[in-house]
């Protein structure tokens, strides 16, 4: 279904956490009757429990978008899980106000149901027993929820909180993030810390729901950290840093025979290789090997490259001193995923395609791949180890200023 535009997916997890919620609630019912109500009562409450739950995840979920759509943003989908739901948008909010408001958004609402629920308990509890008890269980798990999202954790409601008010009063998005990353750390430190000491007391549950939660959250803010260094790499970077030369240089006035010697090489590849043409030192067009299949063989040697010269400006190129970031955005906007590299004079310097980047980032933090992975990925034409750099680069488009060269 769709809500005002928004579709709503609900990922499989969540009728686990539906199915859980509705026996617990039923339960209850049945043991705050003292088991004199029906089997069909018990499962009717527990499901209209289950219900309301969902609507109140829902609700949280809605007031991020729509105070999102009010900040001019899109929303791609909103999608409950478990545990929870994420409204995905297309990009981030480019001001930290608006930030501030999309993320205490959802908080706030959930933290309203939690404290309406609870009050509307309290005025049923002498007139209805089992709709009083209904409304303060989900008004309970709406409190949790409100109270949980708060914690200062990116990617949690709390951690983009504290991110959007450094950046408010530093004018520092990254100093935002790097404090929300760091008060991440601290809480799972302390988390793994008390869950620790609880173990020494014997309770082994509560001690591993909090060691877990601690690892949970150090994993989350590691993840956040490696995002930020990526980010750092693909803003710093220039293009003629990093890239390669995958084409050819041929004289214009050879036969087009000679892309024959070529094309066995290039068999497998993702595109066809680029042959930029020469006269008299100077720049004249490209061909690509395609020609070679609309002309017969016996043809091969009375024709010529000059008559099949495209113009080097057709083809996609950026500049070497463009940021990376800015390169991979114009990489997906290509038909082959590659691109000409010009030089400040505007010549042909080198080409720059996903794999060119996916190394150079890899290699700044520390891993080189193995010639054999980089073959398949350039083969398949994809980031090597299935790196998200479009959408990261998509992101910083949109938001990423490149602070640090200010």
């Amino acid at each position: 279904m769709k809500i005002r535009g928004i579709p709503l997916r609900i990922h499989p997890s969540w009728f686990f956490v539906f199915l859980y919620f509705t026996l617990s609630a039923r339960d209850q019912f049945e043991t705050l009757l003292d088991g004199q109500a029906s089997n069909w009562n018990g499962w009717l409450i527990g499901a209209f429990t289950s219900l309301l739950l969902f609507l109140s995840v829902l609700l949280h979920e809605l007031a991020h978008s729509f105070v999102a759509i009010g900040e001019g943003l899109k929303v791609r989908e909103i999608t409950l899980f478990f545990l929870g739901g994420m409204a995905n948008l297309e990009k981030e909010c480019t001001t930290s106000k608006g930030s501030l408001k999309i993320a205490i958004s959802g908080p706030i609402v959930s933290l309203l149901l939690a404290f309406s629920m609870i009050l509307l308990s309290n005025t049923l509890f002498e007139s209805s027993l089992i709709i009083s008890n209904l409304f303060k269980q989900v008004g309970s798990l709406n409190l949790l929820i409100g109270l949980f999202n708060l914690l200062p954790i990116i990617p949690l409601d709390g951690g983009v909180i504290l991110k959007s008010l450094i950046w408010h009063f530093t004018g520092s998005k990254k100093a935002g993030i790097k404090v929300a990353i760091a008060s991440a750390r601290f809480i799972s430190i302390l988390s793994i810390f008390i869950g620790f000491l609880i173990l020494l007391r014997g309770n082994l549950y509560i001690s591993f729901c909090f060691l877990i939660i601690g690892l949970f959250i150090f994993s989350s803010s590691k993840s956040q950290s490696q995002l930020i260094k990526i980010q750092n790499i693909l803003s710093m970077f220039k293009v003629g840093q990093v890239c390669s030369r995958s084409y050819r240089v041929l004289e214009d006035d050879l036969p087009i025979k000679v892309l024959s010697k070529y094309n066995s090489l290039n068999k497998g590849g993702f595109s066809e290789e680029w042959f930029l043409l020469c006269r008299d030192g100077r720049w004249v067009g490209y061909v690509t090997e395609k020609i070679l299949k609309n002309i017969s063989i016996q043809n091969w040697d009375k024709k010529f490259l000059y008559d099949f010269s495209l113009p080097i400006d057709d083809l996609p190129s950026v500049g070497e001193k463009e940021s990376l970031y800015k390169a991979i955005i114009k990489i997906e906007n290509t038909k082959d995923a590659r691109l000409l590299v010009l030089s400040v004079a505007g010549l042909p310097l080198g080409t720059l395609d996903r794999v060119d980047i996916g190394k150079a980032v890899l290699k700044k933090i520390g891993l080189n791949l193995p010639d054999q992975l980089i073959k398949v990925a350039r083969k398949e034409n994809i980031y090597p180890l299935g790196l998200n750099l479009s959408s990261i680069a998509k992101t910083m488009e949109s938001s990423y200023v490149e602070e640090d060269q200010k």
